[in-house]
């Protein structure tokens, strides 16, 4: 517990200290985890799901998923 927090409730604590949710830092470590799974997978067994993005004005890691059309 941090000095001072004491009487607010758990949202609030979070709130105020700018942090996720048990819940909502669990779900954004599963869409991680989905991830990095499906860009090994598909980096090895003939690529195509993950185009390589060529753009200067992103934070990413520059992957973006890539429609494919199943005709």
């Amino acid at each position: 517990m941090i000095r001072g927090l004491e009487h607010l409730s758990y949202e609030e604590r979070l709130r105020v200290l700018g942090l996720l949710s048990l819940e909502k830092r669990r779900l954004q470590g599963d869409v991680i985890a989905a991830f990095r799974y499906l860009k090994e997978a598909y980096t090895k067994v003939g690529e195509g799901l993950f185009t390589r993005a060529c753009s200067d004005r992103t934070r990413s890691d520059g992957f973006k998923l890539k429609k494919v059309d199943l005709d």
